[in-house]
């Protein structure tokens, strides 16, 4: 007898289920597929990664990939060997007929940078005769004769074997509103502490005018998170200023961390432009610059670090800006420094989950065999993607980390 499947959520980790699942047929396998989506057409969050261009994986080796899972790495790196980038770029090319090109970092596009060029392309492989749109699933229910997956409206779809990939919270706009959490959990299922991640940061009204003034700024830099007055995490790279905060990659890889009580726990970003330079280090750098030319500026010097929309900005923190080099006396100099070297932001609040692109946090792995994705708690059940408990940093680890987990859960289906 043929085997039913029924995959709940329509964003990647569904499609790379359903897509995995046709190909298998196409190679013989007896099996049927219906990814129930709740939305009006599958992949709406597919759209807005990578900026609406689709960083789809990255193209690292399994073993150096999986240390941007974070605590998740050792569970998820079985699954990221059985399907590794190298072989999801075979899929999407050779199966999908979807070229791609290798950027900065391994990351990986579709040539026509377009996010629409790849859900298009699973949504036409798949077919759309197995894909049921507007089914807001609301109940699971699981006995030894199979599953019976039942719509807000009503309508119900029977099969063998269910894959719940319904997302998480973040940008809750495109259907991942957190509700399959609700399905794990009448399961018995654990969800871990949830918390928006790859996620910019909103700041005080003070600082607001330092980041207002620069906004659109990228700058390399050393990031570090403070909260019951010590640092709590700490990374390095590109941090963007924005109209009211902070974002770029390094930013978005803290927020993770940030506690969802924030606001009352006088938390702050420090931002570091000369990460690779000790205080001391820096104080005498900066020292020897301002001897050697008297007649500059401090903020034209401090140039040498920053770009110099953010040194003249810097300047107006420290009270600096219209000192030169041959007038500065130490405790103008120190201040200047403290401002380059020691940045402080203070957190506003906490990150929303509506502008996350992931989710921290979620089914507890513990109760979710990383060898094949089946819950320990039914054996007719999956789940994949967001809905677990693993967050990658950004660069295409998400979109990987979901086909990975596709990929082995239907192979354990078909045995």
């Amino acid at each position: 007898m043929s085997v039913r499947v029924g995959i709940v959520g329509g964003g990647m980790a569904g499609l790379a289920a359903a897509a995995f699942l046709k190909h298998e047929k196409e190679l013989g396998a007896d099996v049927c597929y219906t990814v129930l989506e709740k939305g009006e057409r599958p992949g709406r969050k597919l759209l807005m990664t990578g900026k609406g261009r689709c960083n789809i994986t990255n193209r690292k080796a399994a073993s150096k990939l999986k240390e941007g899972y974070h605590e998740a790495g050792n569970y998820i790196y079985k699954a990221l060997k059985a399907f590794d980038p190298d072989s999801a770029v075979s899929f999407i090319e050779e199966i999908l007929g979807v070229p791609l090109k290798e950027e900065e970092n391994n990351r990986m596009f579709p040539v026509t940078d377009k996010a629409k060029t790849i859900l298009d392309a699973f949504e036409k492989y798949i077919g759309p005769e197995s894909i049921v749109t507007e089914f807001n699933c609301e109940d699971v229910d699981i006995d030894d004769d199979g599953v019976v997956l039942t719509a807000e409206d009503g309508r119900r779809a029977i099969v063998d074997v269910v894959i719940l990939a319904c997302g998480g919270k973040s940008f809750p706009a495109t259907g991942s509103d957190g509700s399959g959490y609700e399905l794990a959990r009448s399961f018995g299922h654990t969800i871990t502490p949830l918390v928006p991640a790859l996620v910019g940061v909103d700041v005080a009204s003070e600082d607001r005018l330092f980041t207002a003034a620069v906004s659109g700024v990228s700058v390399s830099a050393g990031a570090n998170l403070y909260y019951d007055s010590r640092k709590q995490a700490a990374t390095a790279g590109d941090v963007l200023f924005t109209g009211r905060g902070v974002s770029g990659p390094a930013i978005m890889e803290l927020s993770r961390d940030i506690p969802r009580d924030i606001g009352q726990r006088d938390g702050w970003i420090e931002i570091d432009f000369a990460p690779y330079l000790t205080d001391e280090d820096f104080d005498e750098e900066f020292t020897k610059l301002i001897d050697s030319k008297p007649d500059t500026k401090l903020t034209t010097l401090a140039s040498n670090y920053v770009p110099r929309s953010v040194a003249e900005n810097l300047g107006v923190r420290a009270g600096v800006t219209e000192l030169y080099a041959s007038g500065t006396v130490r405790e103008k100099r120190k201040a200047y420094e403290k401002e380059i070297k020691h940045l402080t932001l203070h957190i506003e609040n906490a990150p929303d989950y509506k502008d996350a692109y992931v989710t921290r946090g979620g089914v507890s792995l513990k109760e979710v065999d990383r060898e094949t994705m089946r819950s320990k708690l039914s054996d007719r059940m999956y789940i994949i993607g967001e809905m677990l408990d693993i967050d990658g940093v950004s660069g295409g680890y998400n979109l990987q980390a979901c086909m990975s987990e596709a990929f082995i859960a239907v192979k354990n289906i078909l045995i």
